[in-house]
């Protein structure tokens, strides 16, 4: 039987792994390692891919006998059906194999923090409104609050809007368009490149090198990055079959968070200068 690239489809608490002659299912720390020969038949409907297994496959799942994985991601889903279905039909036309289903309980994985600074985040968003309320309790006879609600739109606002343009453009736009059609593929991250995003801030961005499941050979690199550089070796990498250049290690838990809070602190930015906005205005039409 000749190779069949593997591929890999993240649903709702489970996945599925195509390697060359099982499929791995994982769910939370249960992993069964199912032979190509243990599989009856494999099928996508409403969203739901449904991996049924051969009556000699004894293996106790909560599904009576098959594999459920919900996704809204149907260009993954069909994806693997159609690699697996290619798989089912080469092993027919060879020796049948082991139908034995391997069942295993991986141990519990502590949390990792991420490597950013959340303190810094915090108080670059909360720390000019800690100072509005100092001032305006310390100097509330001599300074408005209008004027104080401006100084502080004026200096906290040009932060908002970089943090949202950066974290939803580089990191959250990709994540979701990946995780709406992207396709899951092994492959490793070969190096990381520096990056020098301006005269003060640079980041390593990684490298990876996979293939796609038509075949094609490639090495990208990732266009956000980090502040350092992490693990080298094999990963996971998604990439986006309109746009194979667009990549991404979407269980990068540390960049997920980055982006989340980037673009959180920068809506709150957006968001919140228009109280002291409304509070000009209002102050003009008034008279103030």
């Amino acid at each position: 039987m000749g190779r069949i690239p593997e591929v890999v489809l993240r649903g709702r608490g489970v996945v599925f792994r195509l390697e060359t002659y099982t499929v791995r299912v994982m769910r939370g720390r249960v992993t069964w390692t199912v032979p190509l020969a243990a599989i009856e038949h494999v099928e996508h409907a409403g969203g739901h891919v449904l991996l049924k297994l051969s009556r000699d496959a004894a293996v106790s799942t909560e599904d009576n006998n098959a594999f459920t994985l919900t996704t809204r991601n149907t260009t993954a889903a069909d994806a693997f059906v159609r690699q697996l279905r290619t798989a089912l039909r080469r092993r027919s036309a060879s020796a049948q194999g082991p139908t034995q289903v391997v069942r295993e309980v991986t141990g519990r994985r502590l949390p990792r923090l991420p490597p950013i600074s959340a303190g810094g985040m915090i108080a670059l968003g909360v720390g000019p409104y800690i100072a509005f309320f100092y001032v305006a309790g310390e100097k509330g006879a001599e300074v408005g609050i209008g004027g104080l609600m401006m100084a502080i739109m004026m200096f906290y606002c040009p932060f908002g809007w970089l943090m949202l343009y950066i974290g939803w453009t580089k990191v959250m736009r990709d994540a979701l368009i990946l995780r709406r059609r992207g396709i899951t593929v092994p492959g490793r991250i070969r190096d990381y490149a520096w990056h020098r995003i301006s005269k003060d801030q640079s980041e390593w961005r990684p490298v990876y090198e996979f293939r796609t499941l038509e075949g094609r050979h490639l090495v990208v690199t990732q266009p956000v990055g980090r502040t350092h550089k992490g693990e080298k070796g094999p990963v996971d990498v998604t990439y986006d079959p309109l746009s194979p250049t667009r990549v991404r290690n979407l269980r990068d838990k540390r960049l997920t968070i980055s982006g989340i809070a980037q673009t959180f602190f920068g809506m709150l930015g957006v968001v919140l200068m228009v109280i002291p906005l409304w509070l000009f205005i209002s102050a003009l039409l008034t008279g103030w």
